[in-house]
């Protein structure tokens, strides 16, 4: 058993969650990834992950319904919110996350900025030692 932090990528594009899962990997964490958001709220559960990765736009679920979910169940770890949307729509989604509860969601735009991913990523490894 690990005591490496979890990172769970959700993200209807594979491609895009394996990356993240990659970059996390390099950060120290054990990482998983979901390219379906329909159980994410089980895998949630299942894994216990301290920091989520989440594309705003999915199908099937939209990410402020994933957001509502998350809050209804306490999700007590860091919230990365993840899209190619323009930089308002990430605000709009960051404040939704916050005013549910949901711990210090930061916003990453697609492309991914690698370096500011993994020094978000660091931040939060800082966090779990400390706390």
């Amino acid at each position: 058993m690990s005591n490496a932090p979890k990172l769970l990528a959700v993200d209807d594009d594979a491609a895009s969650a394996e990356l993240i899962v990659r970059v996390a990997e390099r950060c120290g964490y054990e990482a998983f990834a979901t390219s379906d958001p329909r159980g994410v709220t089980n895998l949630v559960a299942a894994l216990k992950p301290d920091v989520m990765a989440v594309d705003l736009t999915m199908p099937h679920i939209d990410a402020f319904e994933l957001f509502r979910l998350l809050a209804e169940r306490n999700y007590p770890g860091q919230l990365i919110i993840v899209s190619g949307q323009d930089e308002a729509t990430l605000q709009t989604a960051q404040r939704a996350a916050e005013a549910l509860g949901l711990n210090r969601p930061h916003i990453h735009q697609k492309p991914l900025n690698f370096q500011a991913l993994r020094q978000n990523l660091g931040q939060y490894l800082k966090l779990a030692k400390a706390g």
